[in-house]
């Protein structure tokens, strides 16, 4: 912020002072104030994208890969790497409720499975056995969608799955690559991944939120043979974008990295 320096007034005759710079300046400063208060009251739309190759074991797309988000649903592969991990479930003792909530992104099967796994400390859990550096759970306990997550840290969630005995892995995968087309509560859930790379296999969590400061539409998983590319996308949008807008939005940018999918 400047100072205003004044000088003692010398005699002498009045001259007429250039005022341009001052009125430049207001004029800068009004424009200025102008955009910011559109940027404030439309808002932007912020992601965070990567695209990881596991043959290469190169990743062939970044972009704000550290920035957390909103979780969403994505905190339910959480919840089912869980009890895999605890051995509450098993290749010989399955669950039918763990594989609705990843298939249908069942809400209700999610609170009880947060419940019954203590909350908050799933996340506690899964971060530090993965290694998660930004992973967060949620302030209110029963929040489970307020979960904070990252790109970057998805990846690491899909590469320890990966990583699993085959039997095992399947219990989480095999739910993702048969997504439902309608969720749970009726969303249409092929956005982003399945809309935008139909010719190619997936396997996929998706995740959506509205309300509470705007609108989250996440889109992550495997595609290609053999699981080949880890692809994540993680959205905000601002208040007064529809679900549909934002969904399509994450199918667009998951459009642009296609050419990078071989």
């Amino acid at each position: 912020m400047f100072e205003a320096k004044t000088r003692p007034l010398r005699a002498q005759r009045p001259r007429r002072r250039n005022n341009w710079p001052v009125v430049a300046a207001l004029v800068v400063v009004a424009v200025l104030a102008i955009a910011f208060g559109f940027g404030q009251a439309s808002g932007e739309t912020d992601s965070g994208t990567v695209v990881f190759d596991r043959v290469e074991q190169e990743t062939l797309h970044t972009d704000q890969a550290d920035r957390q988000f909103r979780s969403a649903s994505l905190v339910k592969l959480l919840i089912g790497l869980d009890l895999v991990e605890r051995g509450i479930v098993t290749p010989k003792r399955p669950s039918p409720r763990m594989t609705r909530m990843l298939s249908h992104s069942d809400d209700a099967i999610a609170s009880e499975l947060w419940s019954s796994g203590g909350g908050p400390q799933i996340v506690t859990r899964v971060a530090a056995d993965l290694g998660l550096s930004d992973t967060e759970p949620p302030d209110v306990p029963g929040r489970w969608g307020d979960t904070l997550i990252t790109a970057d840290d998805m990846v690491k969630v899909y590469q320890h799955i990966l990583a699993l005995p085959e039997a095992k892995r399947a219990l989480l995968l095999d739910p993702l690559r048969d997504s439902a087309r309608t969720a749970a509560d009726g969303t249409d859930q092929h956005f982003g991944i399945p809309s935008a790379l139909s010719g190619q296999p997936w396997g996929v969590k998706q995740a959506w939120a509205a309300g509470r400061g705007g609108v989250d539409a996440h889109t992550s998983g495997l595609v290609g043979s053999d699981d080949r590319y880890i692809v994540v996308v993680l959205t905000h949008h601002p208040e007064g974008y529809s679900l549909p807008k934002a969904e399509s939005r994450v199918t667009a940018e998951v459009e642009e990295l296609a050419a990078l999918l071989g």
